[in-house]
């Protein structure tokens, strides 16, 4: 696995993980262990989009520098890029 599918992975698992607590907290709103691993994993995740996006530029269109467009600039992927 490359480095840039190894941290698009870590982006994958810490935002399922995410979505899971999320969803378990909706219904154990006063579940202080869940709250606890939310915040965690919440953080885990922002740390892994912060270093795919350094790396690799952007994963999401509204997280794209308004004064400059580089997805252009990479290589598509049938080009070899990611």
């Amino acid at each position: 696995m490359t480095c840039g599918n190894a941290l698009l992975q870590k982006v994958y698992e810490t935002g399922f993980a995410l979505d899971e607590v999320n969803l378990y907290l909706d219904t154990h709103p006063a579940d202080s262990q869940a709250m606890e691993y939310y915040q965690y994993i919440q953080k885990a995740n922002q740390d892994a989009v912060a270093a795919y996006e350094q790396s690799y530029g952007p994963l999401m269109a509204n997280q794209v520098d308004a004064n400059t467009w580089n997805w252009i600039n990479s290589p598509w992927p049938w080009e070899g890029g990611m």
